[in-house]
Order: C-alpha cells, then structure tokens, then sequence
C-alpha cells in the first residue's frame, strides 16, 4: 500500500476522517505547538505578509501561524476536501485565514504572490518533491521564506530492546504512511537543488511523555495495518496495541522521533 497521505483525496472518506483525528491529535499535543512555535519564532516575515502552509490538513498550523507571527494573512492548501472541510469547520471564521483546494506540485495560485510558504510534516509524503519544492519557489516573492519541518522518520521508536513487538506497529505504520522516511537527510541538497538559500537548520527532538496520544495513534494504525496485510491476527494487532496502552497507563512507554526545520530563502 502507498503513503496514505500522498493519495488522500483519493482514498474514502472514512479513511480521511481517520487521518484527520490523528492530525488533531498531534497538532493540539503541547509538545507540538511548542516545536512549531519555536521555529515560527526565527521566521523573518513582515508585517501583514501573506503566508501559505503546504498541505495544511485540519487547519491548525495555519491558524497558528496566523495567531503567533506578523502576518495578516495565511492560506492552507490541501487536496483532500475532508480535511478542508474541517479546517473550515475550526477555523474558517477568522479572518485572515483561508483554505483552499489545490495540489502541491501544481496548484493554481498566482506566481509570487506569498512572503512565506510552509512545509509542515508534509513533504515527507509527496512523491515528487522537488515538484513540491519548485512550486513554492514560484509561489514566494523574492526574498521570501521558505520553512520546511519534517520528521526523520528513520529515527521513530518505541523499542525498549531488539525485538521488542510494539516497534512492528512502527515500522509498519512508516510502510504506509510516510512515502520517504529518510527525506530530512536529503533536504539541504533538495533545497538548494530548487534555487532556495538554506538560512538555518535545527533539530527538535520529541520524546513520548504522559498519555503518548500521537505515538499511540501510530501504534494503532501500525497494527491495524499488520492485520489487513495478513501479517498478523485480529487478535494479535489488538494485543500490540493493548501492549503499548499497558505501557503508556504504568509509566512504562518509549517513544522517540527527531524532527528536523530547515529554513531557507528565495533569492532576489
């Protein structure tokens, strides 16, 4: 099976509704706000600048970016209309913020007509990034900046040793959710590659703490994925998750992924 993400629009509505409770799960997480904020935070963006975030799911990063920098306005663009419809539902009435249909290799926005373009854990599913990357150069104004932040979803776990089963559920869930896994370790060269001039690099390390919500949503789907590929039992993917549940109410759970920004320029 592909990355789910990379073929949403395509997929039912019931599985983009599934997508989408993990999205909201992940966005409202505090570590999450905390790690995209931070990175917000070293934007050079003006005052009532126009921002588009790439794939912006249920709506909550472009809210946010709308919320916690200067920018007067902020466009989310996403293909699937599910989730469209709930970042409207959410966050349509603020003004400012819009949300629209389009892809992210070539969507039908007008050339330079935006200060910034985000990337959020979204270019790890495209399967033609530097499609992607080459779209929003047209789309940034010269001197705009361009933020990509993105898992290295190499790293993820949830072993506390080498054959520890919960971490199938991972490495399963990668299989089918994420379309490059090992994407932030080519993205300096993939930016430059685009014409972008890379300004910085951080790593945001994100360790799984109190309920693990957003890890548990990748341990679910992990197992749930097992089963309908026939490599485990009904009974065994529930006993994988119920594994992790255990782990998670006893204070017992691992869970570890770094995160990567990299922030970079449109030349004049």
């Amino acid at each position: 099976m592909p990355d789910l993400y990379a073929t949403i629009a395509e997929t039912s509505t019931e599985t983009q509704e599934m997508i989408g409770d993990a999205l909201t799960v992940r966005a409202e997480e505090a570590q999450m706000i905390e790690m995209r904020r931070r990175y917000f935070g070293w934007l050079d963006l003006p005052a009532d600048g126009r921002g588009l975030e790439i794939g912006s799911g249920t709506g909550h990063v472009a809210a946010d970016l709308l919320e916690t920098t200067p920018l007067g306005e902020v466009v989310g663009l996403d293909p699937s209309p599910v989730l469209l419809n709930r970042a409207r539902a959410q966050f349509g009435g603020r003004e400012g913020l819009d949300f629209v249909a389009g892809d992210a290799r070539a969507c039908d926005l007008p050339d330079r007509s935006f200060d910034a373009v985000i990337f959020h854990t979204t270019l790890c599913h495209i399967p033609e990034p530097e499609a992607a990357l080459s779209e929003a150069f047209r789309l940034l104004r010269p001197s705009g900046t361009l933020a990509v932040f993105d898992g290295d979803y190499a790293t993820i776990t949830a072993a506390r040793s080498a054959t520890d089963p919960v971490q199938t559920c991972l490495d399963h869930a990668a299989t089918q959710l994420i379309h490059d896994p090992w994407l932030c370790r080519t993205l300096p060269d993939r930016l430059r590659g685009a014409g972008f001039e890379i300004l910085r690099q951080d790593a945001h390390p994100y360790l799984a703490t109190g309920a693990a919500a957003y890890f548990l949503t990748l341990v679910s789907r992990g197992a749930a994925f097992m089963a309908a590929d026939g490599l485990v039992s009904k009974a065994t993917a529930d006993a994988l998750e119920a594994e992790a549940r255990a782990r998670v109410a006893a204070g017992a759970f691992f869970g570890f992924i770094s995160f990567l920004s990299v922030i970079a320029r449109r030349p004049v």
